[in-house]
């Protein structure tokens, strides 16, 4: 029997650079805040084994220092659209 993929969502916190645990080779669709909190749905096969998934947000206007080549993910706005943040894919943490 193969594994099937889901659509997982992860509550993301606003703080620049944090981690989020989940399956190996999951596949990061897009970040929106639902009911005004940061939400991030990725594809992923849950019998993966959990890793941790290094990402780092970013306001419109914030330094941006070592982000030029990662992974766009997308952005939201909270606070009535007073704030904006820029989400960035770091990748898997090696164990």
């Amino acid at each position: 029997m193969s594994a099937s993929a889901v659509i997982w969502k992860f509550q993301i916190p606003v703080a620049d650079d944090f981690k989020i645990l989940m399956p190996s080779g999951a596949r990061l669709l897009d970040v929106q805040a639902q009911h005004g909190v940061p939400q991030l749905w990725a594809v992923v096969i849950q019998s993966n084994p959990m890793v941790p998934r290094s990402l780092a947000l970013r306001g419109t206007g914030h330094p941006a220092d070592g982000l030029v080549s990662a992974v766009y993910v997308g952005t939201f706005q909270v606070s009535g659209g007073g704030l904006v943040f820029h989400l960035f894919d770091l990748g898997e943490v090696a164990g």
